[in-house]
């Protein structure tokens, strides 16, 4: 839990700050209204955005401009300027151009026809303070769209991609939305999906609260676009990258301010989509009592798949490109790429995943399971198992009053799954025939797809303070591993050389079980895994060994203070988001992180590969923390490029603890899926 006095002064600081500076520029406590004389782009014909950005909030950008690249005269370039809500740098009635082979500005007749730069002058985009005045419109196959622009991309919010799953089609499978008449409104964010606070306690809920200003609602299959350039007709179209978000399947939304992804879009040259989807019982109720017909369970999922169908029909009217999409995703999110993997119908709609933190030694659901805390469920919503009517007449508040009990009763029948993934994919035998294990095993999933995927240094740290909010004896070890390992399990974890606690350390049994954790579920696994996926197309590992505190959470056992990178800490690195909240800096090597594993993302998002190849445009060749290490694929020498400030590559990186639990401890995918073996 966040300290109050900690959470009071960081909320009453933002408020502050809002409240001195609403006079000075539009903000989310004024109602935004979309402009009747917003441009349409295809009138624009090629609107990109100039901004050279290091991703550091310390230094003030001045030189942000838009470059209109349709050819037109002085007087006509300065009209579409004004059309966008902005200016033509000029002199007086002097018209200029650029000279590309001196970079000196030149006077030249106001007739000539060349691309136009303008003023760029609104503001970047931080928590609770905008201007989206700076409007624009975009037919796409599905309507038009009007959205708007901040200082470094183009932003069209709340864009609904299925119809809303109420009623009759609560628990169903998603239904594409109809194309629409009349423009829509993607000024602001959507409503975003019902949710719990699960272990995570508020902080989620605060986070998309704060972003999105709107409520909790089942009409929430929405997904937002930001993209740095809106291409004139026959232009190359810009590698897209599409992000699932994580929380467990419980909470969170594709819009929290921590997924802000201005600077990586910027920076990248990339488009980038966020998407909401179905959590708890919406997400993943399954029962053998009703057909596959009316609930196909994987709702979730089906959601994602309808999102990226959406991303390959519409995101070339944004600039992007439907057949270079990297889908990338943390925790919760990176389960759903391990998904992505395994369904056959879905390789037609990515060529690359991202997956950072994937718990891989939680496998995929077995029906039997699935179907059981769907009686769970219904039992808690006080319906009889075989009444769907019953179920989708409840109100929601119900709804996730039944998903906590059904999950706690989950959670005690099989304890090893833990309480961040009682909710996950099924093997349902339709999207999902096997276990992710399995499917590797057989050469079955995805091998065509490039893979870069990692974790964490410390991952199981972060959910420490919910089982230990204190330290524990070292007398008690055997009891506290027992919170997540079966009896028999803990004593053999135990006798180990690999795993005893330190009797130097005051924190033995807390730093044990991160330990424990951390390699068992995250590390190992990948590493296992690999070795098998790097036989069909190269596949890059890396681990975080540094990142940055969720914001309003105070200091803790993971906080960065204490040297530990928990679960989750890899989130505004990746995204570069960390000065997104006003009075929290990215400054020094905040900074230059943020920028190394950017660089490194979307390098990987246009090629394929981590490292910048020949000729690449982008920011990536020119950062000497990426061109400066190569990043080997993975072999037998289990290469990992430890990211940090100066990053590194290890190899045989805890070879002997990885090969005790591959060879005698065995993981859950095997031990706990009927008919998986090693």
């Amino acid at each position: 839990m966040v300290p109050l006095k900690t959470l009071v002064s960081v909320v009453t600081i933002l408020l502050l700050t809002v409240l001195v500076h609403v006079d000075a520029a539009p903000t989310k406590l004024r109602k935004r209204l979309l402009l009747p004389l917003a441009p349409k782009a295809s009138d624009i014909d090629g609107a990109h955005l100039l901004l050279k950005n290091d991703v550091d909030s310390s230094k003030l950008i001045k030189n942000a401009f838009v470059l209109l690249s349709k050819p037109r005269n002085y007087y006509d370039g300065m009209k579409a300027c004004v059309s966008m809500g902005d200016a033509v740098p000029g002199l007086f009635g002097n018209c200029l151009a650029v000279n590309k082979k001196t970079g000196n500005t030149d006077t030249i007749p106001c007739s000539t026809q060349l691309p136009t730069i303008c003023f760029n002058s609104v503001m970047r985009r931080v928590l609770l303070f905008e201007d989206a005045s700076r409007q624009i419109k975009v037919d796409t196959p599905v309507g038009q769209i009007q959205g708007w622009r901040d200082q470094n991309a183009f932003r069209f919010l709340g864009i609904p991609y299925a119809e809303p799953p109420v009623q009759q089609l609560r628990f169903a499978a998603p239904v594409p939305k109809a194309p629409f008449t009349g423009t829509w409104d993607a000024l602001r964010y959507k409503h975003i999906c019902p949710q719990t606070q699960s272990n995570a306690g508020f902080i989620p809920l605060l986070l998309s609260y704060l972003e999105n200003g709107a409520t909790e609602n089942e009409d929430c299959l929405n997904l937002n676009v930001y993209t740095p350039s809106l291409k004139g007709q026959g232009a190359s179209l810009l590698p897209v990258m599409v992000y699932i978000h994580g929380g467990g399947f419980v909470s969170y939304s594709g819009s929290v301010i921590i997924f802000e992804p201005g600077n990586l879009v910027s920076r990248g040259g990339v488009v980038v989509v966020t998407i909401n989807y179905r959590l708890g019982m919406l997400g993943w109720m399954e029962s053998g009592a009703w057909p596959r017909s009316n609930v196909p369970g994987n709702q979730a999922f089906r959601d994602q798949i309808v999102a990226l169908q959406w991303v390959k029909k519409n995101i070339a009217s944004f600039g992007g490109d439907p057949n270079r999409v990297t889908v990338f995703g943390e925790s919760a999110g990176a389960t759903s790429i391990r998904a992505l993997l395994s369904a056959p119908t879905t390789f037609d709609l990515y060529q690359s995943v991202i997956g950072q933190s994937d718990p891989l030694n939680i496998p995929f659901k077995p029906p039997s399971e699935a179907n059981q805390i769907g009686e769970y469920f219904m039992q808690a919503l006080n319906c009889p198992v075989t009444d769907l009517d019953c179920a989708r007449s409840r109100p929601i508040d119900q709804v996730l009053a039944a998903q906590s009990i059904a999950n706690t009763k989950a959670l005690a029948d099989d304890k090893w799954t833990t309480w961040a993934l009682v909710e996950r994919p099924t093997i349902d035998g339709d999207l999902i025939t096997a276990e992710f294990s399995q499917l590797v095993k057989a050469g079955k999933y995805n091998t065509k797809a490039n893979i870069m995927w990692g974790s964490t240094k410390d991952e199981a740290g972060l959910f420490v303070p919910q089982y230990f909010p204190n330290p524990v004896p070292i007398a008690n070890v055997s009891s506290a591993l027992e919170l997540v390992f079966s009896p028999n399990r803990s004593a053999f974890l135990l006798t180990s050389p690999y795993f005893q606690p330190d009797p130097n350390d005051s924190d033995a049994v807390r730093d044990l079980f991160t330990r424990a954790g951390t390699q068992y579920y995250f590390f190992c696994p990948l590493r296992y895994l690999s070795r098998q996926l790097s036989k069909n197309k190269n596949t890059y590992n890396f681990r975080f060994n540094r990142g940055r505190d969720t914001p309003l959470v105070g200091d803790g056992y993971c906080s960065s203070s204490t040297g530990r990178v928990c679960h989750s800490a890899d989130i505004q690195p990746s995204f570069a988001s960390g000065a997104a909240i006003p009075t929290i800096p990215q400054t020094g090597d905040d900074a230059r992180f943020a920028r190394q594993v950017v660089d490194r993302f979307t390098t990987f998002a246009k090629t394929g590969n981590p490292n910048p190849q020949p000729g690449q445009a982008g920011f990536e060749s020119d950062n000497p923390d990426v061109s400066g290490v190569q990043w080997p694929g993975y072999d037998d020498s289990n290469p990992v490029l430890e990211l940090n400030v100066q990053s590194s590559v290890s190899k045989q990186a805890e070879n002997d603890v990885c090969s005790w639990i591959d060879t005698i401890f065995l993981y859950d995918f095997w031990l706990q899926i009927p008919g998986n073996a090693p």
